[in-house]
Formats: C-alpha cells, structure tokens, sequence
C-alpha cells in the first residue's frame, strides 16, 4: 500500500502526501485507537501503527495561524500530539478551556479517551480577546481519574484545530461534516440556551 500513503519532504519537513479524491478525516474513536493509544504505549512492533503520521509539537506554545507546516493539515483541520500543560500560553494568546468534555466510545460502547474543548484568546488571560480558533483535545481516560491534578501536566494529548466559520466553534465542536445537516450538539445546545438567556435579560431591562 506504498502507493496510497508516501511521504514526501516539503520545506524540509516529511508531509502525508495521499492521492485525488483521500483526505485525512478520522473520527475521535478512530483518533484515540489508532493514534492516541499507539503513541501513549509506544508501540513500534503493531503493523498498525499510524501515530508517526502525526507531528509531535511537544507543547502547545504555538499560535494556531503558525500550525502550518508543523501540524498534519487536511484542508482544513491541523492534528498534532502535545503535552499536557497547566497553561496554554503562546507568543500572541492562550487557548482557554472550556470546562466541558465529552466522553469517546468505542464501537463496544467502552469509554476509551475523553474529549475537551477549548478557543484561542488573544492577549493575555483572563481578558484576552476571543477568536474562532477552536480545539478538540483528546486524553486517554487514565489522566481523569488522576487524585492530583498535578500530575496531569506532561500527559500526552492529541489535539484536532480548525479555525471556525461561527462563534464559539458550533458545528465543529459536533465533529461532524461542516456541510451535512446533523443534529444540534451539547456545544450547539448549550451556546443557543445562553444567547436565548441574555436575549431574555436584555428584553427585561
């Protein structure tokens, strides 16, 4: 199968190349089994190993627009493994968690990784301007069950970025395909009930 995936170096980096009509677009079970998981147990002998594919930044002390040619690019998503950071400072901003995750399945109905939600600020924290710059990043559910929280900091993550064409990253956040009509997510729900909510105080005053 060298013939469907081959590497290339471009600008001195080694980029997926793959032909017409393929396009990098797994789904967070298929992130967190084939990449995640591999990577986490550094397992080089599985004749499956696809983790290499995608870059380590080591940190996520990069700003998003500079992800290019560093991350995995599909068109329009960047992937890249990081560590786990008290923080998330870059030159320019910070991304800001959310406080919300999501459980990921696998086909079992297993939990096997958790899914956090996070946008990128401009400034510096907490008054930092908000962009459309969103992440999912994604823990293997060992890290949730630490009694530290501490100790969180060095765990490896895999991180899926996308610069969003709305507000607070709706549609991406469903991880579905931004051009196919899919029920609403938490993420959706949630954003909508706020806006209804300072609607409803706005029309009180």
């Amino acid at each position: 199968m060298r013939d469907i995936k081959e590497e290339e170096k471009e600008s001195g980096r080694k980029t997926l190349k793959l032909p017409p009509g393929f396009r990098f677009s797994p789904t967070d079970e298929e992130l967190v089994v084939h990449f995640l998981h591999p990577k986490k147990q550094q397992a080089s002998v599985s004749p499956q190993l696809y983790a290499h594919l995608v870059p380590d930044l080591k940190s996520h002390h990069h700003d998003p627009w500079d992800l290019h040619g560093k991350a995995l690019w599909n068109g329009t998503q960047y992937f890249y493994f990081s560590r786990m950071m008290n923080n998330r400072i870059t030159e320019n901003g910070y991304w800001k968690d959310l406080d919300m995750e999501d459980p990921v399945f696998s086909e079992a109905g297993e939990i096997i990784g958790i899914k956090k939600y996070l946008t990128f600020h401009i400034g510096e924290a907490p008054a930092g301007q908000e962009t459309n710059w969103v992440m999912q990043e994604y823990h293997l559910p060992s890290f949730h069950h630490l009694t530290n929280p501490r100790k969180e900091h060095g765990s490896l993550v895999l991180s899926r970025v996308q610069e969003s064409k709305t507000s607070h990253g709706q549609g991406f956040c469903s991880g579905g395909d931004e051009d196919s009509d899919t029920e609403l997510s938490y993420m959706d729900e949630m954003f909508l009930l706020l806006d209804d909510d300072l609607d409803d105080i706005s029309s009180g005053d």
